[in-house]
């Protein structure tokens, strides 16, 4: 996903007609599962660098244009990375700076002219960040933590850079470089933080720290996967629906980290949008199914559910509304053995959560049920 846009999100992604969402009470001590205590031993160490936000901010606070410093700024790695991701000539980012000095100036690429225009407000953010960096950072790494499984350790190093005008409408994306293997996740803090640009410093602090947060957690959670027998073996009794549910399950528990703190559990405050992103999970089943005996169906299907806009839209969301509904019934200990287990026991996990009495969790579709259901016994 792109954007951290609380619960707007998991909304928009599932598909659904936008609308206002409920109020959280006010002061209410978080629920969500990524402030839960860790139980995984392992290290994530979040590395914060504000060198590119910093400068660019300071050029763009001068009177007048400086093509010689904006040179410079490409001396920067989350500049020269954001040059590289664009496709464009470095003479692109150059014109895109000055455009920013002159509201007459066509922008290509690179916006900063809103930037320039709101650059106060940005110093005082930066100046916000450097204070609290620790905590910041500390906070981050908590809830990168709290949501992995604790039968094996794993340590991964996250570089994060926080930049001003990234390429596209993303704000944030993962780039990687022959000396930084591990990649480096660019943030740009202007789009990243323009859904709280008129909440309080505080409110800000905290989507800053729950999108480090899901970046870090993303990378622990795929070497956890890579390390783990559960996830690298075949299940071939899932046949057609394997590559789906295991979509869902990688997904589900990154696209936590999506959601407002306020928002949990999900299945009270939005339970329309639950059921719209599991009815969706359902008919995709019954789809892949349905199409055993057409190979062209099926490949067409496998394609689809392979391409990055099926995680944002119908995977990431219902995963983690799946993922919720696990630990608001049965709780985190519960989540993260089903996670430890592999795709199938995520959604046996789920199945059973939604078996509870009065529970009103969406089900699971009658195809998904079956091939979870034990092989039924011989007959005498």
């Amino acid at each position: 996903m792109n954007r951290l846009l609380g619960a707007a999100l998991l909304l928009v992604a599932a598909g659904c007609a936008t609308a206002p969402l409920p109020s959280a009470p006010p002061g209410s001590a978080s629920r969500a599962a990524y402030d839960l205590p860790a139980a995984a031993t392992g290290e994530i160490a979040i590395v914060l660098d504000m060198r590119a936000a910093r400068s660019i901010l300071a050029l763009l606070s001068k009177d007048r244009f400086d093509p010689a410093e904006a040179k410079l700024l490409q001396s920067l790695p989350a500049v020269r990375f954001a040059i590289r991701d664009s496709n464009r000539p470095p003479e692109t980012f150059e014109r895109d700076v000055a455009a920013g000095f002159d509201d007459q100036a066509r922008i290509a690429m690179f916006d900063f002219r809103k930037i320039r225009e709101e650059r106060s407000r940005w110093d005082a953010l930066l100046a916000t960040i450097s204070a609290q960096e620790p905590e910041l950072v500390r906070r981050a790494t908590a809830r990168a933590a709290a949501l992995l499984p604790a039968d094996h350790p794993v340590s991964v190093r996250v570089l994060i850079d926080l930049t001003f005008g990234l390429p596209g409408r993303a704000d944030h994306i993962l780039v990687e470089s022959d000396d930084k293997p591990e990649g480096t996740t660019l943030i740009d803090l202007a789009r990243a933080l323009s859904e709280v640009a008129a909440s309080s410093p505080t409110e800000q602090m905290e989507h800053l720290s729950r999108l480090m947060a899901s970046q870090a957690y993303q990378r622990a959670w795929i070497a956890y996967r890579a390390s783990s027998p559960a996830w690298q073996k075949h299940d071939p009794e899932l046949g057609q629906l394997e590559p789906l549910l295991r979509s869902v399950a990688e997904a589900g528990p990154v696209s936590l980290y999506a959601v407002d703190e306020n928002f949990f559990p999900l299945s009270l405050w939005l339970k329309d949008r639950m059921k719209s992103s599991l009815d969706e999970l359902n008919r995709v089943a019954d789809r892949l199914v349905s199409t055993e005996g057409d190979l062209d169906q099926r490949v067409a299907l496998a394609a689809e559910i392979r391409r990055p806009d099926f995680a944002s839209r119908v995977a990431g969301p219902a995963g983690a509304f799946l993922a919720d509904g696990i630990i608001q019934n049965l709780g985190v200990d519960a989540y993260r053995a089903a996670l430890s287990a592999g795709p199938r026991a995520f959604f046996e996990t789920y199945e059973r959560a939604s078996r509870q009495k009065g529970r009103q969790l969406i089900p699971l579709a009658k195809v998904i049920q079956d091939r979870l259901a034990p092989p039924a016994a011989p007959h005498k």
